[in-house]
C-alpha cells in the first residue's frame, strides 16, 4: 500500500513538474516572440495558440500596422476577446477603420459612454453623418474647448466646427486663456494663428508672460484696457506671486489704476496671493484670504484659510472658512476633525462630539484622534474581516484572472492592472475583497490593495494592511533601534509592498529611497558598493529604510511628524516648514504646503497605529495616536 501511494504521489510531482515546465517555456517563448514583433521582425505566434496571453501577440502584431488587417479580421479581434481590455484597445483602430470606409453606423454601435477621448471624437464625428449634427457638434465643441492637445483623431470633427462657423473669434482667445492658464504654451501658439496680427502680437506677450512676467507687462500694446490685456495683466501677475507675493501686490496695486477690473477678476488675484502667502505660512495670508468674497473663494482658498486660521488658532475663522466648502467637502475627514476642535474652542462642545464620534467609525489619522478626543478605544482595530472565501473559486475560472496573474508573472504589471480591474468591473464590494484576498494570498499586495480601494474598503484593516517580509522587518527594527510599526507604514505608504517598484522620482523598492540617499545610507551600514539589484533586495531595502528612519529621528529629536516629513519631502524643507512657536503637531501636518507629504504623513502615522496593533495583538499596548504627536517646535 506505501508503495502504491508513493508512486501516486511521485506520478502527482511529475505532472506538476511537467505542468511548471511547460508554464516557464510558455513564458519565454512568449517574451522571445514578443522582442522580436517590437523590433518590426518577421515571428511566428501560431506555436502558442494555446497560451492564455496569445491575444496579446495578436494584438501586437495587428497594432504594428493596422493597415495590412482587413477589418473583418479587427472585428474578430474585437469579438473573441470581449472579456478582455484588450478587446476595447482594438475597438479604437476599429472604429477609426470605420470611419475610413464611412461605415458611420459601425463607429456609432461600437462606441460606449466612458470609451477614451479618440472614441468619443470618432463616434461624434459618426452621429454628424448619422443626421444628429446640431447636438453632436455641440458635444463637440465641448470636447475642443480645453487647455489641452486633442488626438488627431478629433480633426475631422473639429474641421465640422470650423465649417459649421461652430468657432467664434473670441473661441479662440478662451481656449488660449484655457491653455495657458494650464501651462500649455504650444497649444496657444498654434491657437493665435487664427488671430488677427495685432491680437497676435498680444497672445505672443501672454506666453511671452510665463517666462518673463514683468517684461510682458511693459510692452506697448499693453497700454490699452481691454478683456484680454486685463486677462493677461492677470496671468503674469499670479507667476510674479509664484516667487515673490509682495512683488506681485506693488504691480496688483499699479494695474488697478490702470485697468477696469472687475470685482471677480480683482478677488481671483488677491485670492491667488492669499494661497500662495498661506502655503509659506506667511501671517497676513489670514487677513488676505478672508478678505476675498465667500462666493469668489474656491475649494483651494477655502482649504488655505482654514489651514492658515488653524495655524494661528483663528478658531472662529476656521469656522467660517469650513462653513463655506460643499457639502461634500465638509465631509472629507480632515475637515470634519477641524470643524470639531474649532466648535470645541468656542465652547461649542454639545455640536462637536457628534463629529468625533462619526470619524472614530474609521482606522486612520482622524478616526485615532477624534477616539482620543472621546477618550474610546480603537475600535476599527479588531474589526473582523468578513466571510468572503466562498466567492473566490469563481474568480479563478475567469480567464481574465488568469490572464492577469500570468501577466504579473511576466512582470507586465500595467497590463496585469488592465485585465485585473476588467474582470472586476461589475462586481460588488464583498467580491472585490474577496477578489484582493485572492491577491494578497498570491503575494500581490499592491493589486490587492488597489482592488480594496475600488471597494472604497477604508476600514477593512485586516486585509488593507498585509504584513509581508515579517522577520526582515522585525531584524532591521531592532538594528536600527526604530519601531517595526514606523517601517511597516512607511512601506505601506512608499510602495504597498511592491519590492521592484520605481517612482517617477527614482524613488526604489520596499521603501522607495532615492539612489543618492540610498548610497549614502549604505555607508553606514558597512556596504561598500550598493548595486542596483542590492537596492531592491527586499532586505537590504528594509535595512536601508530602516536606517534612514534612524537617522531622521535622530535630527528631529524622535519626533515623527518630522521624522515622516522629511522622509517624503526631504530634511532640508524643514527649517522653512517650521513654526516660529512652539504648535501641536496635527496643526503642523495639516498646514504642510505640499498636498503629497500632508497626506503622506497623516497616512504614515495612521498605519503605524495599525501596524502597531498587528505586531503586539492588543489593542491596550498600541500608543494613542495624540501622545506620538508630539509639539513642532521653531
Amino acid at each position: 500500500m506505501l508503495v502504491s501511494r508513493l508512486a501516486l504521489l511521485g506520478v502527482f510531482f511529475a505532472a506538476s513538474s511537467s505542468v511548471f515546465a511547460g508554464e516557464q517555456s510558455d513564458r519565454a517563448t512568449f517574451k522571445t516572440l514578443s522582442a522580436k514583433i517590437k523590433a518590426g521582425k518577421s515571428a511566428e505566434i501560431s506555436t502558442l495558440r494555446e497560451y492564455k496571453l496569445f491575444p496579446y501577440l495578436e494584438y501586437q502584431l495587428i497594432s504594428k500596422r493596422p493597415s495590412l488587417y482587413s477589418t473583418q479580421t479587427l472585428e474578430q479581434f474585437v469579438r473573441e476577446n470581449s472579456d478582455s481590455p484588450l478587446s476595447k484597445q482594438m475597438s479604437e483602430t476599429l472604429m477609426s477603420r470605420y470611419n475610413e470606409e464611412q461605415q458611420w453606423g459601425q463607429t456609432f454601435t461600437l462606441y460606449q459612454d466612458g470609451d477614451s477621448l479618440k472614441a468619443e471624437c470618432l463616434q461624434l464625428r459618426a452621429r454628424i453623418e448619422l443626421g444628429d449634427k446640431k447636438n453632436a457638434l455641440a458635444d463637440g465643441k465641448k470636447v475642443w474647448m480645453s487647455g489641452r492637445d486633442r488626438p488627431k483623431q478629433c480633426d475631422p470633427l473639429f474641421k465640422h466646427l470650423v465649417d459649421n462657423k461652430q468657432i467664434s473669434y473670441e473661441d479662440y482667445w478662451q481656449r488660449i486663456k484655457l491653455a495657458m492658464n494650464r501651462g500649455a504654451t504650444s497649444l496657444a501658439k498654434s491657437l493665435s494663428k487664427k488671430l488677427n496680427a495685432s491680437d497676435r502680437a498680444l497672445a505672443n506677450i501672454w506666453i511671452g508672460a510665463r517666462s518673463n512676467p514683468r517684461d510682458s507687462l511693459k510692452k506697448s500694446a499693453m497700454k490699452r484696457d481691454s478683456a484680454h490685456t486685463r486677462d493677461i495683466v492677470e496671468y503674469a501677475i499670479k507667476r510674479i506671486a509664484r516667487k515673490d507675493t509682495d512683488e506681485a501686490r506693488v504691480y496688483l496695486q499699479a494695474a488697478l489704476r490702470k485697468y477696469n477690473f472687475d470685482s471677480a477678476q480683482q478677488a481671483e488675484i488677491n485670492r491667488y496671493i492669499g494661497v500662495s502667502d498661506a502655503k509659506d505660512h506667511k501671517p497676513h495670508a489670514l487677513t488676505t484670504l478672508a478678505s476675498v468674497p465667500a462666493q469668489f473663494r474656491d475649494q483651494d482658498a477655502n482649504e488655505w484659510l482654514a489651514r492658515i486660521a488653524l495655524r494661528q488658532g483663528s478658531w472662529t475663522t476656521l469656522l467660517d472658512a469650513v462653513n463655506a466648502m460643499s457639502t461634500e467637502e465638509q465631509d472629507d475627514s480632515s475637515w470634519k476633525y477641524w470643524k470639531a476642535r474649532a466648535l470645541e474652542a468656542t465652547n461649542r462642545q454639545a455640536e462637536a462630539r457628534p463629529l468625533y464620534q462619526s470619524l472614530t467609525e474609521n482606522a486612520s489619522f482622524y478616526g485615532f484622534l477624534a477616539a482620543d478626543k472621546l477618550g474610546q478605544p480603537y475600535r476599527m482595530l479588531a474589526k473582523p474581516t468578513p466571510q468572503i472565501e466562498n466567492y473566490i473559486p469563481a474568480l479563478l475560472k475567469q480567464p481574465g484572472i488568469q490572464r492577469a496573474f500570468e501577466l504579473l508573472a511576466l512582470d507586465m504589471k500595467k497590463e496585469a492592472r488592465a485585465e485585473w480591474f476588467f474582470a472586476l468591473k461589475d462586481r460588488n464590494p464583498t467580491q472585490l475583497m474577496a477578489a484582493a484576498k485572492l491577491a494578497q494570498d498570491r503575494g500581490h499586495h499592491f493589486t490587492a490593495i488597489l482592488t480594496l480601494s475600488r471597494a472604497k474598503a477604508w476600514n477593512e484593516v485586516g486585509l488593507r494592511f498585509p504584513m509581508p517580509y515579517e522577520s526582515m522587518i522585525r531584524k532591521a527594527a531592532v538594528e536600527q533601534n526604530v519601531s517595526p510599526a514606523l517601517i511597516y507604514g512607511v512601506a505601506r505608504r512608499e510602495s504597498a509592498f511592491d519590492p521592484n517598484i520605481v517612482s517617477h522620482a527614482k524613488a526604489q523598492g520596499l521603501m522607495q529611497l532615492i539612489p543618492g540617499t540610498a548610497k549614502q545610507v549604505s555607508r553606514g551600514l558597512g556596504i561598500k558598493r550598493l548595486s542596483k539589484k542590492q537596492t531592491f533586495d527586499p532586505q537590504t531595502n528594509i535595512r536601508l529604510g530602516a536606517a534612514y528612519l534612524e537617522t531622521l529621528l535622530k535630527r528631529f529629536n524622535g519626533n515623527y511628524a518630522l521624522a515622516t516629513a522629511s522622509y517624503n519631502a526631504g530634511p532640508h524643507r524643514m527649517p522653512r516648514w517650521r513654526p516660529d512657536y512652539p504648535l501641536e503637531a496635527a496643526r503642523w501636518v495639516e498646514s504642510i504646503p505640499y498636498n503629497e507629504t500632508r497626506n503622506y504623513v497623516q497616512a504614515v502615522l495612521g498605519y503605524m497605529t495599525i501596524y502597531e496593533y498587528k505586531l503586539k495583538r492588543s489593542e491596550s499596548m498600541v500608543t494613542r495616536l495624540s501622545k506620538r504627536l508630539e509639539p513642532i517646535t521653531p
